[in-house]
């Protein structure tokens, strides 16, 4: 969300854009998603797994969609 209104210019999301908001921000996610899937393992994982790979995010995710 954060991404959309920086790249959107938007200082807050009004009724009038929300959805529009709401659909990049899911095509953003999935894009995310698709590159996080793709990419290789890494040889030495980061000390926190990241934020769209913890499976608290996939699940709100998945109950979005």
């Amino acid at each position: 969300m954060q991404y959309v209104r920086k790249v959107g210019g938007l200082s807050s999301v009004s009724d009038s854009n929300r959805v529009v908001v709401e659909e990049a921000v899911a095509e953003i996610a999935a894009a995310t998603h698709r590159l996080l899937d793709r990419l290789p393992e890494r040889k030495a994982p980061p000390k926190t797994v990241p934020p769209l790979r913890r499976p608290e995010v996939q699940a709100r995710v998945a109950a979005r969609g």
